[in-house]
């Protein structure tokens, strides 16, 4: 999980005495070993100096980080509990069940993999720990004590055998020696730890357990099975719902995916966005759309949520949209058209084979949507950098917007040399991730201080003025995103309850409320602006008219003049 940086970071803030005990009970009703620890100690867990800073990791998971005395101690994502940090765990090496393995493997893990069964040794009791699915674990090398890593379990160990030539996960691993969430600390190394890569510190093996398990640094690769076709589901990793099939990329956890890869999830959202979003019966309202339209309002957001934001158009074998859909269209499943220079999906066979037995899945939409909705709860600044989804609550009655940004000029330059299509739309999440990844494959990471970034020459034409170009030599990563988003034409979503994602150009228009005192002490209402979101006039006076147990009236057409100054010669009114 945090194989690599964060993607955002607030600033750590300390927590109140009250925010501290109540964060102190969660961790001991996970770990009550600990709490009986303290008890009797008559001291407490949780440091007078405990910190706490919200995230967003790489994989777009939201949630926050405690510190003290410039160490990570913990970390909690929604729905977890405490999640102790190597740096925790050390000053605690039992807290968690512990699973082994060899030195080898844990360089496997520190480098992004997750631990494999044929990865898995006993530890001194001869077995492995009583665990269930889901259940957190810590992973060390046999005849070590102190935990280099810690996971959640993919299967119950009951069911796990060691040296029986099982093959797949046995751990997700969230948090590994040598990672990001480490490096966030003071660095230092797992105690009286000499080398991960020797074999000192395994005990009690007779030779054929040496042999049988010898090629570890192999078997701990994650697999890279091929992406499940169209209409057979992907198994899950983790453990899921049962009514919501887990996403292809639950089984692709490597984000480094293939051309090939790309192609197939690209299929794969399209027929989730046609199926889940587009819908059968909202077809007629629907049809005929853009080709751009389908991709921004219905396949994108129709993106798995793991790994999502990696797929692009410019990323797969087609290249465009156009191209992609065109070679859907010979599949038999969609009817193009072209009108003036612009291509338009005409109609779906809804019974093509490719649309048969699809289930649904957790979406990228789904996903910024929890982030919308945790991150407004919790900090209402946090919102209008972390944008929801257009649609997702909009059945619960509100009108959602999202802001949608085009490269254009030298933004779009910078997003051709990142290899992201400059002709798609990308949310303020996406643009940042394009950042971030253009950040770390130029390197341009400044190697004393992590926070700040060195801006090369893409940089400096896409987010400075003339005048600090030989001034502004280095700026932190939400700087060059809250600078580069006012660089990029800026387009906004809207989204109805129970009706379809209506794209529109510029920035939202705001909705102006104006009180006034008419006629003595009656106070008149106004609303001007509603028209730019979607809304009836006459069903908007209705509903007033029932909240606010008033009067509601709109002024009538024949008082309305329309000048069109298109029509040629005079303007018709």
């Amino acid at each position: 999980m945090f194989k690599k940086p964060v993607t955002s970071l607030k600033s750590s803030s300390n927590l109140r005495s009250s925010d501290r005990r109540r964060f102190q009970n969660e961790t001991y009703d996970a770990y009550p070993q600990l709490k009986q620890q303290y008890t009797e100690e008559n001291t407490h867990l949780m440091p007078d100096t405990l910190q706490s800073a919200k995230f967003v990791s790489h994989i777009e998971r939201p949630g926050v980080i405690y510190t003290a005395n410039g160490n990570p101690l913990w970390f909690k994502m929604l729905d977890t509990p405490p999640i102790p940090t190597v740096y925790t765990m050390w000053q605690h090496p039992t807290m968690l069940p512990t699973l082994y393995t060899w030195g080898p493997v844990v360089q496997k893990l520190m480098e992004g993999a997750d631990l494999m069964i044929p990865g898995l040794v006993y530890g001194p009791e001869g077995t492995l720990p009583q665990v269930n699915q889901g259940d957190l674990v810590a992973i060390s090398i046999r005849g070590y004590k102190y935990p280099l890593a810690v996971g959640t379990m993919v299967a119950p160990s009951s069911s796990i055998k060691v040296r029986s030539g099982m093959k797949g996960k046995a751990v997700i691993i969230l948090h590994v020696y040598n990672d990001f969430l480490w490096a966030m600390g003071d660095k230092s190394g797992p105690p009286e730890l000499k080398d991960i890569s020797d074999d000192e510190y395994i005990e009690d093996s007779d030779d054929d357990d040496q042999q049988e398990d010898s090629s570890p640094a192999t078997t701990a690769v994650p697999d890279s099975p091929e992406p499940p076709k169209p209409d057979e589901p992907a198994p899950p990793t983790e453990a899921a719902p049962p009514t919501e099939a887990a996403p292809p990329t639950e089984v692709a956890h490597s984000m480094n995916y293939t051309t090939a890869e790309i192609d197939d999830l690209l299929k794969q959202s399209l027929y989730q966005g046609l199926l889940f979003k587009l819908t059968p019966e909202k077809m007629a309202s629907v049809l005929p759309i853009s080709v751009s339209s389908l991709y921004t309002a219905y396949i994108l957001p129709s993106r798995p949520r793991r790994g999502g934001l990696e797929v692009d158009i410019k990323k797969s074998s087609w290249k465009k949209v156009q191209k992609f859909l065109k070679a859907i269209e010979k599949t038999g499943l969609l009817k193009l058209k072209e009108q003036r220079g612009e291509t338009t999906v005409m109609s779906i066979n809804w019974s093509h084979p490719s649309l048969q037995g699809v289930a649904p899945y957790k979406t990228v939409e789904k996903l910024m949507a929890e982030q919308q909705s945790s991150s407004s709860a919790a900090d209402p600044d946090q919102h209008q950098q972390q944008q929801g989804s257009a649609s997702a609550d909009a059945s619960a009655g509100q009108i959602q917007v999202l802001d949608i940004y085009k490269p254009i000029g030298s933004s779009a330059t910078l997003f051709e040399a990142a290899k992201k299509d400059k002709s798609a739309m990308y949310s303020s999440v996406e643009v940042r991730q394009v950042v971030l990844d253009y950040i770390k494959t130029e390197n341009l990471v400044d190697p004393k201080n992590q926070k700040m970034i060195t801006i090369d020459a893409l940089l400096t034409d896409a987010i400075l003025n003339k005048s600090e170009y030989q001034t502004v030599h280095k700026l932190g990563r939400d700087q060059i995103v809250q600078r580069l988003l006012p660089k990029m034409q800026p387009f906004h979503l809207v989204t109805l309850p129970g009706k379809d994602p209506i794209l529109k150009k510029g920035a939202p228009k705001t909705i102006e409320v104006l009180q006034e005192i008419r006629q003595g002490r009656k106070t008149v209402t106004k609303l001007t602006g509603m028209e730019s979101f979607g809304l009836e006039i006459d069903d908007l006076c209705k509903e007033l008219t029932k909240l606010c147990a008033s009067s509601a009236t709109r002024v009538p057409k024949k008082f309305i003049m329309v000048n069109d100054k298109t029509a040629k010669g005079k303007g018709r009114k």
